[in-house]
């Protein structure tokens, strides 16, 4: 498990009805990242996020879940997760739905098959505010947002697409490393577009730049 960052102050609450296999993983989590572990029954036990607060993922149990599209359309995730990262765990395999469930604000996938050491570096990935999806969901996220970089790089005027295409990855949350793989690029020149598309559009961070594509492509 080397490589895995220890993450004290920083709070992982485990939510599902199955307290033994949840204080298990606690125990798991506290002495594999140091970060700290509460037990919920519901995602509605998790005390409302302050932003200033300790920062929080939410590992969501989907054993016996039964309609979880329809569970987070209710639960609105993608306004009340924005101080928290959500990630959803026990899927039983790549359903189809992970593209949905992303644009509620879902930050990751922990499928039936995967281990301990899988879930620690989940952990570490999220926390280090990358997504955590595999290259499948990516490449099926990629073609589907063909429209989404074409419309940015119009209103964006003078956007190339290659700019729209990784303003595109970090509106997803990809770091410039993800980014730089996935359109075969070196991170310096991830970098030098990031920096000319912040000038073109006007924004100073990678939220301000999420926010006015989600803007401008609605």
């Amino acid at each position: 498990m080397g490589g895995i960052t220890n993450w004290p102050g920083r709070h992982v609450y485990l939510i599902g009805t199955n307290r033994l296999h949840n204080e298990l993983l606690a125990y798991v989590i506290t002495q594999g990242t140091k970060a700290s572990c509460e037990i919920v029954a519901s995602l509605d036990d998790v005390p409302t996020s302050d932003a200033k607060a300790t920062q929080r993922l939410l590992l969501y149990d989907t054993t016996n879940v039964e309609n979880i599209l329809g569970r987070f359309g209710a639960f609105s995730a993608k306004e009340a997760l924005q101080n928290d990262f959500l990630v959803l765990s026990n899927l039983p395999h790549i359903s189809g739905m992970e593209r949905t469930m992303l644009k509620l604000g879902v930050r990751g996938f922990i499928y039936e098959m995967d281990g301990i050491d899988t879930l620690l570096r989940m952990i570490d990935a999220v926390f280090n505010l990358e997504l955590w999806v595999s290259r499948q969901i990516i490449s099926e996220l990629l073609i589907s947002d063909k429209q989404f970089t074409s419309g940015v790089a119009e209103v964006g005027g003078t956007l190339t697409s290659r700019e729209a295409d990784i303003l595109n990855g970090i509106t997803k949350g990809f770091t410039n490393s993800k980014i730089a793989e996935i359109y075969l690029l070196s991170p310096h020149t991830v970098k030098t577009h990031i920096y000319h598309i912040f000038k073109k559009i006007d924004v100073r961070n990678r939220l301000q730049a999420a926010q006015w594509a989600s803007r401008h492509n609605s």
